[in-house]
């Protein structure tokens, strides 16, 4: 994992994304990785162009609000700009499904796959605390199915996407 730590009141630029995904692509080759994951910042400002840029694929997550419903259209546009594919993930999904829905409406208009709805839990506050991340902490959601088990689907499904 590579990542910057910022100060407070300090500028996340684009310049800043660009130098951590190079160091990242060091690490990478040198490792013999065969994938880079880059986790980029909300919006559609240089530091998103800058986390996308050269990508072979972008998951968009959002949550069912209008906010994130917002802020996914503005960033499949910004993907459709640069002609990278995009999916869609709605995380906190059954806090909202009607809009929730919406937004996986939208998405097909344009093209982008839904891959996954991650139901609320506090699982993932659970395994924050204990220092895990979700797919290490095996706490079930209240209908049966675990959290754990929704996020490795959805990490499978995009995986085949991405490295058909």
């Amino acid at each position: 994992m590579v990542h910057a730590r910022l100060h407070i009141g300090a500028e996340n630029s684009g310049k800043l994304v660009s130098l951590v995904r190079r160091e990242a692509r060091a690490v990478a080759e040198a490792e013999g990785a065969d994938m880079l994951i880059v986790d980029g910042p909300p919006g559609i400002g240089c530091p998103v162009i800058a986390s996308i840029t050269g990508a072979d694929g972008v998951l968009i997550v959002t949550e069912p609000s209008v906010s994130g419903q917002h802020d996914f259209a503005r960033v499949a546009q910004l993907c459709a700009h640069f002609k990278i594919p995009a999916y869609l993930c709605i995380n906190k999904y059954d806090i909202n499904p009607e809009l929730g829905d919406s937004i996986c409406a939208e998405a097909a208009q344009h093209d982008i796959p839904t891959l996954g709805k991650i139901n609320f839990d506090p699982a993932f506050t659970a395994a924050q605390i204990q220092c895990q991340c979700v797919t290490e902490y095996e706490a079930s959601a209240a209908d049966g199915e675990s959290i754990a088990a929704q996020v490795r689907d959805l990490w499978n499904t995009l995986e085949k996407r991405i490295n058909p």
